[in-house]
């Protein structure tokens, strides 16, 4: 997986922190005014870049319209039928040959990481499920284990057993996630009576003496 960020020079430092975000999540990402040489040819290197790209996210704004490269490379993305994920940040809607894409609205200080998930599920939903799962494990406390795990949530009927397996077990290591109240008495329960049986024997005891804590009263 390959992003390639499309943006006009002046949105660059909002365009640096979307690139953080694909960083995080272990996803490569090429950024034109940090990646090419002053002595390279830049458009030779964009158009190499955009050969290898699986991912094209182009930072929407009045500017973006501005550039006719910008607007040279999303009819590349287009054309090549690339997932494409617009992130505009003052309201600016895909246009030309992007039109038939659905764009979503950023804050150019913050981006937020689940602006990305949609785009990112579309191209390969088990992928994104694997890092979710991941953000889920290293939960630091109870009310962001609650955030993280509806993270998942959207997503859920399309992962695999193993996958929610997985989730499981996470959730039972993790104790700032399996003893979360969210978590503890409404998303976990349904996982661990659908898919308990394919834990470890000693992990399912663990998951269900911790979430018997938490059921209601008879």
């Amino acid at each position: 997986m390959y992003v390639f960020l499309s943006y006009q020079t002046n949105d660059k430092a909002v365009a640096g922190k979307v690139r953080e975000l694909l960083e995080r999540l272990g996803i490569p990402s090429f950024l034109a005014h940090e990646d090419i040489d002053v002595s390279a040819k830049w458009r030779a290197e964009i158009l190499k870049k955009l050969r290898k790209t699986d991912i094209f996210i182009p930072i929407l704004s009045q500017n973006f319209y501005r550039s006719v490269w910008c607007q040279h490379e999303s009819g590349i993305a287009a054309f090549r039928k690339m997932t494409i994920i617009p992130l505009s940040i003052d309201g600016s809607v895909p246009q030309g040959l992007l039109s038939q894409f659905q764009s979503i609205k950023i804050d150019p200080d913050v981006p937020d990481r689940r602006s990305l998930f949609p785009g990112l599920a579309k191209h390969d939903v088990s992928f994104l499920i694997d890092k979710i799962i991941g953000i889920i494990h290293k939960s630091p406390n109870y009310r962001q284990a609650e955030a993280n795990f509806e993270l998942i949530l959207p997503y859920l009927d399309t992962a695999t057993d193993g996958q929610i397996t997985e989730l499981l077990r996470v959730s039972t290591d993790n104790n700032q996630v399996c003893n979360a109240g969210l978590c503890a008495q409404k998303y976990l329960p349904p996982l661990l009576k659908s898919h308990g049986h394919l834990m470890a024997p000693e992990e399912r005891k663990m998951l269900e003496d911790t979430l018997k804590l938490y059921a209601p009263s008879p």
